[in-house]
């Protein structure tokens, strides 16, 4: 047999290693050779076999992570490998078994039937029953569903977890018996959530009172989950019955304490069924819970549900709550809306908005923009002065109660507004406020923001020209930020460029092109995407300029996205060119850009980039061919979907291959219509 390359030789050597920073190196390093110098076919046979030998080594688990790892990352190449080892047999099928469900495909689900179905080691069948699970089809299920009745308890519990993993669909009489086991019960209960029977809402709302955690952890997610399915059904009622049919304060309790529970997936479910039962009493807990950022915008909803209702418990929990929860708790206020205008709530929030805590006097200000009226527009101007994100958070919230109270009119607001505005953080939030206000149209914020582009804080002048871009319609502020591209900090000019943008005044054109070059690329990519913006077709002989001239690969990529619009055959070269460019941004946005462009050309260049060796210019031109809808390019799609190594480009390719042929079907349908019948 012929050596393996040295390269790859040399990284095999630290997979061993007892450092683990060697190893993941080693990982990263071969992978890298094999997706930049790809091995001859005898070569990568070599290797493929050396990974799984380490795979199966009985004395290290060290090395058969890593082997794993580097198997799974050169993807459905090794797959031919995978399947003689498991039909010759031999040590350490349970990790080859778990191998094939990382990398396998449709195709390899007779093989793991087989091996789920004949006698031998549980343990191996187990794994087949995961990989199946993850393979998925009607063949996997069939064969999950067959071993159910299995004499091994373990060999059940992973056949159920695969099937609830699937969302199989079985009768709740076929599930009776794992039910009634305590071994099988939890993962039988997580399959009966995907019944979609509406008799099956008692029975899981029952098992919210198991006696074991992680069967009540599941019941939770399998209600939720079932009401989600009867609703789309048009039967919204069933597991809503189901809970008020329950007992009451105890099963209150206990999706109370669910919704602390260590998994997201089960404080989510327990979230929603404590919304459906209106529970205010589980504000403290949700408060608790929402150290998990994924929860937090959740919980808002969940307080948004209770309104008035929840007033009395939170009054409580502002009473009684430590310093450090004081900002999440007044997060679940903001969520209130009008129904949190409580007077003592609104006293707790403009303390907090006072007080020493940044991050509680931000929260505060946030939750008065919600619940506040007229009576918080004076503490929220006062706020105006603080620096940081407390004082950004007070513009935010000014600019949202005025506009309700007070119509968003500069007449009317400017009154409220301290009188000594001089400089620092308070003017720069009141331009922050008044952009925001500008927004319902009134032209009166226009001028105080033009005066504010001449301030000596280059912060102001800043605010001031992202302020005038939020005024929509014509007035003076186009002409002042033209004026402004003369600034002599690159933040102001680049701000005033994308300002113009925004605004779409035609007039700008000029002053754009002349800030295309600009000695600042930030300022010059600013410049371009507002000529962009504006579609003038006087801009197009200078994007191909920046496209062929210009140093700064974020101010080509913008002019790239003009160029795509064109619909000229000089542009659509110049794009296909950019395919080959040795910035990979650049070529990831010339793909976007040919994903527009009509031809069989425009085709055939994004299709090259499918076999670059970045996984994201792979990805790019995957997701540009399924918005091009060329059926020339289904066969060359199919073919690398079959050897792509990252599971991130192959779902991309395999979503392109499904829109393209969907695309023809609907094609081939509207070609027959009107078509004579026999």
């Amino acid at each position: 047999m012929n050596a393996l390359r040295p390269d790859l030789a040399r990284c095999l050597e630290f997979f061993g290693s007892e450092r683990w920073r060697e190893r993941k190196d080693a990982a990263r390093d071969l992978l890298a050779a094999v997706r930049e110098q790809p091995p001859a076919p005898d070569q990568l046979a070599i290797l493929v076999e050396q990974l799984l030998d380490g795979l199966v080594t009985p004395d290290s688990v060290a090395r058969r992570s890593v082997c794993h790892e580097v198997l799974t990352g050169i993807g459905p190449s090794v797959v031919p490998a995978i399947r003689r080892r498991l039909r010759v047999g031999g040590a350490g099928a349970r990790m080859i078994v778990d191998l094939l469900g990382d990398v396998g495909g449709p195709d390899d689900v007779p093989l793991l039937a087989a091996i789920l179905g004949a006698p031998g080691d549980d343990n191996v069948r187990a794994s087949a029953a995961t990989a199946l699970g993850v393979l998925g089809g009607a063949e996997a299920e069939r064969a999950l569903a067959n071993v159910l009745s299995d004499s091994s308890e373990m060999l059940r519990m992973f056949a159920l977890d695969a099937l609830a993993r699937l969302g199989a669909v079985m009768a709740p009489a076929r599930l009776a018996p794992l039910l009634a086991d305590p071994v099988t019960r939890r993962a039988a209960v997580a399959v009966l959530g995907h019944s979609g029977d509406p008799a099956a809402a008692g029975q899981l709302v029952r098992y919210l009172g198991d006696a074991m955690p992680g069967v009540r952890a599941a019941a939770a997610v399998a209600v939720v989950r079932l009401h989600a399915a009867l609703s789309v059904r048009g039967d919204p009622v069933a597991v809503a019955a189901a809970l008020a049919a329950g007992d009451g304060e105890p099963l209150r309790q206990r999706i109370r304490e669910l919704v602390e529970h260590r998994q997201l997936e089960v404080k989510l479910a327990a979230l929603a069924l404590a919304g459906a039962l209106g529970d205010v009493r589980s504000l403290p807990h949700v408060l608790r819970a929402m150290s998990d950022p994924e929860l937090r915008e959740r919980a808002v909803e969940f307080a948004a549900g209770l309104g008035e209702a929840a007033v009395p418990v939170l009054l409580d929990m502002v009473e009684q709550a430590a310093p450090e929860t004081l900002g999440d708790l007044f997060l679940l206020v903001s969520g209130l809306g009008p129904a949190g205008a409580h007077p003592r709530l609104v006293e707790a929030l403009t303390t907090a908005l006072a007080g020493p805590d940044a991050h509680a006097a931000c929260m505060a200000a946030t939750a008065l923009g919600k619940v506040g009226g007229i009576e918080v527009i004076a503490p929220l101007a006062g706020a105006l002065a603080l620096e940081g994100p407390a004082g950004e958070a007070a513009a935010v919230a000014f600019a949202a109660v005025a506009g309700r109270a007070l119509g968003s009119r500069y007449a009317r607001v400017a009154p409220h507004l301290p009188a000594d505005a001089s400089g620092g953080a308070l003017v720069r939030n009141i331009c922050r406020a008044f952009g925001l206000l500008g927004r319902g149209g009134d032209v009166g914020f226009v001028a105080p923001l033009i005066a504010r582009l001449g301030d000596r804080d280059v912060g102001v002048r800043l605010l001031a020209a992202r302020a005038l871009g939020q005024i929509a319609g014509e007035h003076e502020g186009a002409a002042a930020l033209a004026l402004a591209l003369q600034d002599e900090d690159a933040g102001v000019r680049a701000a005033a460029c994308r300002s113009l943008g925004q605004l779409g005044a035609a007039e700008s054109v000029a002053a754009l092109l002349a800030a295309s070059r600009d000695p600042s690329s930030s300022v010059r990519a600013a410049a371009v995407q507002a000529l962009v913006g504006l579609d003038n077709p006087i801009a197009l002989a200078r994007l191909r300029e920046v496209v062929l001239a210009d140093n700064a690969p974020a101010v080509v990529i913008q002019a790239i996205a003009g160029l795509s619009r064109s619909g000229t055959d000089q542009d659509l070269v110049m794009l296909m060119s950019l395919c080959r460019a040795p910035d990979h941004e650049i070529v990831k946005a010339a793909a976007r850009g040919l994903a527009g462009c009509r031809g069989h050309r425009a085709t055939a260049a994004v299709l090259g980039l499918l076999e670059h060796p970045r996984w994201d210019v792979r990805w790019a031109a995957a997701e540009s061919l399924g918005e091009r809808g060329d059926a020339t390019a289904l066969p060359p799609l199919r073919r690398l979907h079959a050897v792509e190594p990252d599971p991130l480009v192959r779902k991309v390719l395999a979503g392109a291959v499904a829109r393209i042929e969907a695309r023809a079907a609907e094609l081939a349908a509207s070609d027959g219509e009107g078509a004579p019948t026999a």
